[in-house]
């Protein structure tokens, strides 16, 4: 991990405050007109919903030669059309299947496949050792190097009794990053993206908003009908041995509200999703009391009988979570493949319901999953794992959806005698983003933050242009980017916030900023946002996130950069940045001063450059470095795209000012573009120092055509 030395905030427990920001629109409409007009267009939307179906003989091989005339599906007692349908064959189990021929162009993957495997891999450390940590991990390892596929989706989780659940990389095509977070797993120096992302993000909302640190990760245990925060006084064997019991229920009370959390969440997430859980299990004991204390303990005037009150209760509402958290994990169309962890060595003799296994071996099966019950036997599990998920269906029907988070039943069937079917149970709808879970908004979060594809929306996309530059020897870029008021108006809000996230070649977070605005007192026309940070060189690819706190719809930038190598001798000339004139724009924000222009006519050219526009200005910054006083001259040429040829346009460009600011000589450029045609272009600038004789180059694109709509 890359950030500074700070204090990591538990994926779960401090979940709250997921708010973006928003745009308004021309004319700015009140809260109540805009709740009405999104539940307009919820109640009028037409979606394709995708079921992922397993099917097997009565061997347990799978059935692989079946279409879409052989499935009938009804969503919520009503038979539904399959209009879209997939026979996915990502592994054959070793055995003597034939794949049919009519199904060569489905049995590879393909970026227009509706759906694709989703696999969580979750570690637990709470109910686990070092070994067993060890173990799992090369396990996990195997899993990746040897079954997960390129159209496969990962993600890493983890569980500790300190950090709570934790999501370390949410769910990526980015195999090798996946790989990297498994491998250091656990280890203090490095964090997954997603870790990285909330460690920071939420160091600076706590440093906006300090709490009081005594009062933080406090732990309020239940006993019915009071609430008993008061230490339970006396000193005698009883009493230590109640205490250590009373901590165990403690912990495995949270580690199930933990993944009862987490199943909610994955309702809304689409298709089937696989976790691998790596954990020896909550000893069956804690749920159902087989050793009382009583049993052993002298009666010391009814303290006994209190004790073992509570100890039933604690034992009767850690099993009624866990039930709980059961029926969540089934309804959250997720099969969950629990790896015990547990040295079987070291059990010889121990009474197999003071163990863990059991509480595993239930998770499994009330998800349609499977218990591996020793994970020295990791290769022939994962190869299970591989035979159960690697064929499958995708079926696909429309429905009118509603945002109303009401449940669905789907029942599938197969017009096939002998064979067993596994789909989904159902799915909720979706719903308003003001009644999510801390969970749910998480996951909201750093899917628009670190996916490419977002699963919980399609968000908006607004263009932006990333600039490296040098400051008094330091390097730095500058985002720029433009909102689109008209396009993304749904977004405005009160209370907005904006992040930004950098990354480097390994697609770690390497920077993150995060502001808060109000923009719904924003003037019309469109707005532009800049950003401004210091890098060191090298390749970055760079983010930013908004959404609406209200209603959850975010909108995304991406751009790449590359922060250069400075000369120790010469000149370094950087890309420009293109400016045009705009009516009726503003700024979120002063845009750094690293790029002086007048700010309340130009604006930057993130978009295509309308056709016919009689000029663009252009900031060109060149720093030198061991020239006494240097006399820089420029020049400049055209090279339309569609030129094979690769001969320049001569660019008629004229110096409007210039001056120095310390080891650096700033131009602000005028290019003429009112005669160019429509295409993109590269602009080349060159610069030279007339004394030594020193020479630097740079170019940046640009299109002219139509603006986008």
């Amino acid at each position: 991990m890359k950030f500074s030395n700070k204090k990591a905030i538990s994926f779960i427990s401090t979940l709250s405050l997921f708010v973006f920001f928003g745009i308004s629109n021309h004319k700015l409409i009140s809260s109540q007109e805009r709740k009405a007009e999104t539940s307009l267009q919820h109640q009028v939307a037409v979606t394709l919903k995708l079921v992922q179906v397993y099917v097997t003989d009565k061997k347990g091989a799978p059935a692989l030669d079946l279409n879409k005339d052989d499935f009938v599906i009804h969503d919520n007692g009503k038979k539904k059309q399959i209009t879209e349908f997939e026979r996915h064959i990502l592994h054959l189990p070793p055995s003597e299947i034939e794949v049919p021929e009519t199904d060569q162009e489905s049995q590879s993957s393909s970026s227009q496949e509706l759906m694709s495997r989703k696999f969580f891999l979750l570690f637990d450390f709470a109910y686990n050792n070092a070994k067993g940590i060890k173990k799992a991990k090369n396990a996990a390892l195997h899993f990746l190097d040897t079954k997960i596929q390129p159209s496969d989706e990962v993600g890493v989780l983890s569980y500790s009794a300190i950090k709570s659940l934790t999501l370390h990389e949410y769910l990526t095509y980015d195999h090798p990053e996946v790989r990297k977070v498994v491998e250091a797993v656990g280890m203090k120096e490095r964090a997954g993206r997603a870790e990285s992302f909330e460690e920071e993000y939420w160091f600076q909302v706590t440093a906006e908003n300090p709490v009081d640190a005594s009062k933080a990760g406090k732990i309020t245990f239940s006993y019915g009908a009071q609430s008993d925060d008061r230490p339970v006084t006396g000193s005698t064997p009883e009493w230590e041995k109640f205490h250590a019991q009373e901590d165990s229920n403690v912990h495995a009370l949270h580690f199930v509200k933990k993944m009862k959390d987490f199943a909610q969440a994955l309702r809304y997430i689409p298709g089937y999703k696989h976790i691998i859980l790596f954990s020896s299990g909550i000893p069956y004991s804690l749920m159902y009391g087989i050793h009382h204390p009583t049993e052993t303990w002298d009666t010391r005037g009814g303290v006994d009988t209190m004790i073992k009150q509570r100890w039933d209760f604690g034992n009767r509402l850690i099993q009624q979570q866990y039930d709980d958290m059961l029926k969540e994990l089934a309804a959250s169309n997720s099969t969950l493949y629990t790896i015990d962890t547990e040295d079987l060595a070291s059990t010889v003799g121990v009474n197999s319901r003071l163990r863990g296994g059991y509480t595993l071996q239930t998770m499994a099966s009330s998800t349609g999953g499977k218990y591996f019950g020793d994970v020295n036997s990791y290769e022939k599990h994962m190869q299970k794992i591989q035979d159960l998920t690697g064929c499958f269906y995708v079926l696909g029907y429309y429905i009118d959806e509603k945002w109303d988070g009401e449940y669905h039943e789907i029942k599938v069937k197969v017009n096939r005698p002998g064979v067993e079917v596994h789909a989904q149970k159902g799915y909720y709808n979706p719903k308003p983003f003001s009644e999510y879970t801390k969970i749910e908004k998480k996951l909201h979060l750093v899917d628009l933050a670190l996916n490419e594809r977002s699963l919980f929306q399609e968000p908006h996309r607004f263009p932006m242009v990333s600039l490296p530059c040098s400051i008094r020897g330091n390097s730095h870029i500058s985002m720029f980017s433009k909102l689109p008021m008209e396009r993304i108006h749904d977004l405005s809000g009160e209370d907005v916030e904006i992040v930004s996230v950098i990354f480097d070649t390994e697609n770690s977070i390497i920077k993150m900023g995060r502001e808060k605005k109000d923009f719904t007192k924003l003037p019309d026309g469109n707005i532009y946002y800049s950003n401004f940070t210091s890098l060191r060189p090298g390749k970055y690819k760079c983010r930013i996130v908004i959404r609406n706190s209200e209603t959850g719809r975010g909108a995304v930038a991406s751009s790449s950069v590359i922060v250069p190598e400075a000369k120790n001798q010469g000149i370094n000339l950087y890309p420009p940045l293109l400016l045009r004139s705009e009516e009726g724009a503003s700024y979120l924000k002063r845009p750094s001063t690293a790029y002086p222009f007048n700010s309340s006519q130009y604006f930057p050219l993130v978009e295509p450059l309308e056709q016919g526009t009689e000029n663009v200005l252009a900031v060109v910054r060149c720093s030198f470095s061991g020239i006494q006083k240097p006399d820089m001259q420029l020049s400049a040429n055209l090279i339309h795209s569609s030129n094979d040829t690769g001969k320049a346009i001569p660019a008629s460009i004229s110096i409007l000012d210039r001056y120095f600011d310390a080891d650096t000589e700033i131009f602000l450029l005028e290019l003429q573009t009112e005669q160019l045609p429509s295409g993109e272009y590269f602009l080349y600038l060159f610069a030279v120092d007339s004394l030594t004789q020193s020479r630097s180059g740079v170019n940046t694109a640009f299109s002219v055509g139509a603006l986008n709509q």
